[in-house]
């Protein structure tokens, strides 16, 4: 069990990493390896969430295989369970031990029965990381048998970092990552069975996978996320992620129907539309609700009179809020604004 005095030097780290001006990957990365120094972890899962959809859109893993990966995508979206990253965004402690959620009986768990085994992990801790009521990660932690459980201070090491590393992964989504070749216009297509393992592709598709991983990899989690929220569907399920390049895309995954064997799942892939972009750079900004409505109407072509007479202010508050948008997304006019928005 890990001391008082550990636990606070380790919150203090990680909130220096936050401080950094780092990718998302190289932060979830390093501040993954800070938690398993203090916690009693052979692997972990640690995901940037859509604060939208709540879907994950990528994840920096040890330990973990593709099959645990794939299964514990099901058990997120399509399964009964206890201890959903969704719920915890919205709890007041957003984490929490799988032994505690099950009431000491974790073989009541889908997750414990079907995922763990697969990683011969026998311990869950898991949590969401939040600041301003929206999701921007979230992390689960596994440890071996031969390993002591989880307890409640680890909990709250994570519950103290929440808000801190939910706003470091909040600023990182405007940090560009490394220079790659963007993919193609067109649209890719994959087929996956019900186990959600790829069946067949077009020329585009692997394409556009080769742009979310490394060649050779295997399927992207954000492809997992939205072909497991999909598979069993009335509409198609739909997530957005950002591609090495930089450049963003829109994930749709819906069950096809027919034929004698089990239904398989069609995703498609294809550059997200300016608006679905910037919706979540206009979360990350971490503008206020009222800086939201005036950069909506400054997109839309208004001046401040016009949108002061909209909103029902003085045109000095429409400039006051003008200056904050300026202040939180760095740009000097409303042009830049409109271009930074739009991604022009």
């Amino acid at each position: 069990m890990s001391s008082p005095m550990a636990r606070r030097e380790t919150v203090r780290d990680i909130e220096a990493l936050c401080r950094l001006d780092l990718g998302s990957r190289e932060l979830r990365r390093r501040i993954a390896e800070r938690l398993t120094r203090l916690l009693p972890a052979d692997s972990y899962c640690f995901g940037a969430v859509d604060p939208t959809t709540l879907l994950i859109t990528d994840d920096v893993s040890a330990g973990l295989t593709a099959p645990a990966a794939a299964a514990a995508m099901h058990n997120e979206y399509l399964v009964d369970d206890v201890l959903k990253f969704a719920v915890l965004a919205r709890s007041r402690v957003p984490a929490g031990t799988l032994a505690a959620a099950t009431g000491g009986d974790p073989e009541s768990s889908h997750r414990y029965r079907a995922v763990l085994p697969m990683i011969d992990a026998r311990h869950e801790l898991r949590a969401s990381f939040v600041v301003d009521r929206r999701c921007w990660g979230a992390i689960a932690l596994f440890g071996g048998g031969g390993r002591p459980g989880f307890t409640p201070a680890d909990v709250d090491v994570l519950r103290r970092l929440s808000a801190p590393v939910a706003a470091a992964l909040r600023r990182a989504v405007h940090r560009a990552p490394g220079n790659a070749a963007p993919g193609p216009a067109e649209t890719g297509v994959l087929l996956l069975d019900q186990d959600l393992r790829l069946l067949s592709q077009n020329p585009a598709a692997k394409l556009w996978r080769d742009e979310l991983v490394p060649p050779g990899a295997e399927l992207p989690i954000a492809v997992l996320d939205v072909a497991a929220r999909g598979r069993d569907a009335a509409l198609p399920a739909y997530g957005r992620i950002r591609g090495r390049s930089g450049r963003w895309l829109s994930i749709h995954a819906s069950p096809l129907s027919g034929g004698p064997y089990p239904a398989p799942v069609a995703v498609t892939m294809h550059p997200a539309p300016a608006a679905d972009v910037a919706e979540v750079l206009l979360l990350a900004y971490g503008l206020t609700p009222r800086e939201r409505d005036v950069l909506a109407l400054v997109v839309a072509g208004l001046p401040s009179r016009a949108i002061a007479g909209e909103l029902h202010i003085t045109t000095a508050t429409v400039q006051d809020h003008l200056k904050s948008v300026f202040a939180k997304t760095g740009v000097r006019s409303r042009r830049e604004l409109v271009a930074v928005v739009l991604g022009l």
